[in-house]
């Protein structure tokens, strides 16, 4: 099937390792131009090496922190000004856990600025950009299913996730006219160093073992493990492609099942 998404432009933030680095690749293996950024220079090198020995020449990288205004304001107009802008995949970190009570006024400050804040940051310049070339565009938010289904000990990840569903569901109006379609991807259980940790966590909250823990996590969803980074991946550069004309405004739980709402 092809996609339509050969030589279009493609920002991923947040994309050096983990569920970022998969939905980077995806794309470039649909022949995409892609840039990803992070954080961390040596990884986001080796991410973009790794990328360009599969994909020569697709994947270029940004060292980003996407809590700054002005990195991610000069990573759009970068990109943009040298490919153009197709798609944005505003990817961030993910809170902290921990019981209410322990949650400090920064960890709440961290959530807000680290997802919320982070991703509105890179749609707007994002949004702008397709606004202004006339050509229209993707912009899919990553949130996470808490922001679907709360969760005690999550819910600093729960506020955040929300506020984006909320951000997406609006934005999708507002872009329609110019053909800015906007979606929301929540990412359930996957198997990347994110779970690993939670998992850790989990284990010292509910003084058990990291093994304990894992077969908890994975049982809350109805096939019963870990999604494949790709699993997720696939549905992105989906929602992206010239087979998702008609979608914005819309919400996709990619958990194996682990969220109960209809």
């Amino acid at each position: 099937m092809d996609l339509g998404l050969d030589k279009k432009s493609v920002i991923v933030s947040a994309a050096s390792s983990g569920l970022g680095y998969s939905i980077a690749r995806m794309f470039a293996l649909e022949g995409a131009i892609v840039t990803l950024s992070g954080r961390n220079e040596e990884k986001v090198n080796r991410a973009i090496n790794k990328l360009n020995e599969e994909t020569p020449g697709l994947v270029e990288g940004c060292i980003c922190d996407v809590t700054s205004a002005e990195q991610s304001t000069a990573m759009i107009e970068m990109v943009s000004d040298k490919h153009g802008l197709d798609v944005l995949i505003a990817n961030s970190a993910g809170a902290a856990t921990a019981p209410f009570l322990e949650m400090t006024d920064d960890m709440w400050r961290q959530a807000a600025e680290t997802k919320i804040f982070a991703q509105i940051r890179l749609a707007r310049q994002a949004f702008g950009v397709m606004q202004s070339t006339g050509k229209g565009g993707r912009i899919l938010f990553m949130a996470g299913t808490h922001g679907r289904q709360p969760h005690a000990h999550a819910i600093t990840a729960g506020f955040s996730n929300a506020a984006l569903q909320n951000i997406s569901k609006a934005l999708s109006e507002e872009g329609a006219p110019d053909g800015i379609l906007c979606n929301v991807v929540n990412p359930g259980p996957f198997a990347t160093d994110r779970m690993i940790y939670l998992a850790e966590e989990k284990a010292k909250e509910d003084n058990i073992s990291v093994k304990e823990a894992t077969a908890i996590l994975t049982a809350e969803t109805v096939l019963k493990r870990y999604g494949e980074p790709d699993e997720l991946a696939a549905m992105v550069v989906f929602l992206a492609s010239n087979k998702a004309t008609y979608i914005t405004g819309a919400s996709f739980d990619i958990d194996g099942g682990q969220v109960k709402a209809i």
